[in-house]
């Protein structure tokens, strides 16, 4: 696998944020992130987006736990989960 995330931009991501705790502080209790524009299916503040919504730059947290490799991969594995692809 390439070092890079294969993101396709199906916002899905942005739409399940109440799956994981790390993301509580950017919805209102829908799951959808308060960033997220419906009409683009992309991020409103996408140049300014937190550090955690990157995932290669959020690597920096991981880096001691998985080999960048490992990680695209684990991410990209979550990423089919929630197309309902797994």
């Amino acid at each position: 696998m390439k070092n890079e995330f294969p993101c396709d931009k199906c916002g899905l991501c942005c739409k399940n944020l109440n799956k994981s705790e790390l993301y509580s502080d950017l919805h209102d209790g829908s799951g959808i992130c308060r960033y997220f524009d419906d009409e683009t299916n992309l991020c409103r503040i996408y140049d300014h987006r937190p550090l955690k919504c990157n995932i290669l730059a959020s690597y920096d947290f991981f880096k001691d736990k998985y080999s960048l490799d490992e990680y695209i991969r684990l991410n990209v594995k979550e990423c089919k989960k929630l197309k309902g692809e797994l």
